[in-house]
């Protein structure tokens, strides 16, 4: 288990200081590295001198939604002097996170301190929204005490309308901690992905959501000045299972 001083990883994030992104850089590679091994990861704050904002460290789980605003959140994360880990599971669905024991092995290696789910998407394809609403409450049973927050699904193109899934997720998860993308106008790459630019419009929105009055926690996060390439944790694809619980 990898233990790094505060010494050694204290850095000031500005856009002048070269050696402050590559010591950030490390500590992340490192830490990815070893959530990738499975091991258990150490708490690790970065001490900035230009920002007053909770250090938090984020989790990030989701859909293949992630592949679009992972990375656009991976720089407001950045941006900001947050840890950031994301987990894509191509085609995921409640039911699947639930029936599984990734997001409770997630947390255990990665300690975070707060939470980000991204899913139901591809819930909308299907019915049964009982056992889907009981698949929301174990994912957030798995999360237990953990602040977090729940993307909603956008609308597929080719589904005519909502089966019950947003209101469902909204219902179970709380007001003020799901944020509704169902009637978002963005630009689509097919029937289900936004394009690159309306996915940032996605994730400018949500973020500002996330940083207001409207949320169980706000946290604030800085406006990347910089785009860094994405650093995800593990990427699954559509037909992989899960781990058994």
């Amino acid at each position: 288990m990898k233990r790094f001083s505060l010494a050694a990883i204290a850095v000031l994030l500005s856009a002048s200081t070269i050696t402050a992104q590559i010591n950030t850089d490390d500590i992340l590679d490192s830490l990815i590295n070893d959530v990738q091994q499975g091991k258990d990861v150490e708490n690790v704050e970065i001490s900035l001198e230009q920002s007053t904002a909770l250090q938090h460290r984020l989790l990030v789980i989701g859909d293949d939604q992630l592949q679009g605003i992972g990375p656009i959140l991976y720089n407001y994360a950045y941006a900001t002097g947050y840890t950031i880990f994301t987990s894509i599971w191509v085609e995921s669905t409640t039911k699947k996170w639930a029936f599984s024991s990734d997001l409770r092995q997630l947390i255990k290696k990665v300690k975070p301190t707060f939470v980000i789910v991204c899913l139901g998407t591809h819930d909308l394809a299907g019915g049964d929204i009982p056992t889907r609403a009981q698949a929301a409450k174990t994912i957030m049973e798995d999360i237990g005490n953990i602040p977090f927050v729940w993307i909603g699904p956008v609308e597929v193109k080719t589904i005519s309308e909502d089966p019950g899934v947003v209101p469902m997720l909204r219902k179970t998860v709380g007001e003020d901690r799901f944020y509704d993308s169902y009637n978002l106008r963005l630009a689509r790459e097919d029937e289900i992905h936004p394009t690159a630019e309306a996915c940032q419009k996605w994730v400018d929105s949500f973020v500002e959501w996330l940083g207001s009055t409207e949320t169980a926690q706000p946290i604030h996060f800085d406006t990347p000045k910089t785009v860094l390439p994405f650093k995800n944790v593990e990427t699954h694809k559509a037909s992989y299972q899960g781990k058994k619980r």
